[in-house]
């Protein structure tokens, strides 16, 4: 069915949750165009809270499609999503995002401009580099020279430079916070083995997969806030171990040769230099469990 299924993957961040429903029901496109709200719940969401959002949404003519899920993990919670989106695009929004209005109609016509297009990714206002903050990324092979690629390691870091861009560009990746893709590009989207509870990278993952059908784009003109909630997030330790581990993963997938291991090496040890100052020792010590992943796991053959 022609229309936006809009999803949302949510565990455990209620007031974060309601401010992005709250913005999406001001969004400006019309009516005729059919839109459905799906949320994916790895928490509890209570009766009260989902009674609210239901009456909220029916006023935008908006349909509302609850999951609660049992199996945690986001990469699960966007598997489930697929299943459950009835619509022809569908749009993946963190709990912790603001829409200004414009944000569907603008999403929609991008899809009209670029014919060619299975993918569309906006900017998350607030996210940028200064110029020593680029130069540092740089060195660390954890951006690319180029906006719409992922560095030799396969970070994503390209990102932070995407406000400022003019125009609506190519890319091989989207944010998570808010990406979307045509359903036939990701409907055989299935669980992996290595992409668990905040499964870092899942958003370059299932951009790989829809780059198989057609083209991805970046709209600058799709700005959204990204609050960044800390509530709910995973164990430092965990999250740094995990980033490097995902990513080890990812070059596998992609058959990186040797280079792009070695760019993990140098990119995760200058991470653990960058937090010694600030004694962060969790995130530290994920690191340096990462660090001696990256040659000794199988995935790395």
């Amino acid at each position: 069915m022609q229309g936006l299924s809009v999803v949302i993957c949510t565990r455990n961040r209620v007031n974060d949750l309601t401010r992005c429903i709250h913005s999406v029901t001001k969004q400006s496109m019309s009516r005729v165009q059919g839109v459905e709200i799906i949320i994916v719940d790895d928490g509890d969401l209570p009766r009260y809270v989902l009674q609210e959002y239901e009456s909220l949404l029916s006023e935008q003519g908006y349909s509302f499609v609850y999951f609660n899920k049992t199996n945690p993990g986001l990469w699960l919670s966007r598997v489930k999503a697929v299943e459950l989106a009835s619509m022809d695009t569908i749009l993946f929004l963190d709990d912790d995002v603001e829409l200004p209005e414009h944000y569907f109609s603008t999403l929609i016509q991008t899809y009209r401009d670029h014919l060619d297009c299975v993918g569309v990714g906006g900017v998350a206002i607030g996210m940028r580099n200064s110029f020593m903050g680029t130069i540092r990324c740089l060195l660390s092979f954890q951006q690319s020279l180029s906006s719409g690629k992922l560095s030799l390691s396969g970070q994503a870091g390209s990102m932070y430079n995407w406000h400022k861009a003019r125009k609506t560009f190519k890319t091989e990746f989207q944010h998570g916070c808010n990406m979307s893709f045509k359903k036939e590009a990701i409907k055989d989207l299935r669980p992996v083995p290595w992409l668990k509870s905040y499964s870092v990278g899942e958003d370059i993952l299932m951009s790989r997969i829809a780059l198989k059908k057609g083209q991805l784009y970046i709209n600058p003109e799709l700005k959204l806030l990204h609050h960044e909630s800390q509530a709910s997030r995973d164990n430092l330790e965990d999250v740094a171990y995990t980033r490097v581990l995902n990513h080890v993963h990812l070059l596998k997938d992609k058959q990186s040769g040797p280079i792009g291991y070695l760019a993990l090496l140098w990119t995760t040890t200058y991470l653990i230099l960058r937090e010694r100052p600030k004694k962060n020792f969790k995130a530290i010590n994920g690191y340096k469990k990462g660090l001696k992943q990256i040659f000794s796991n199988p995935t790395a053959e």
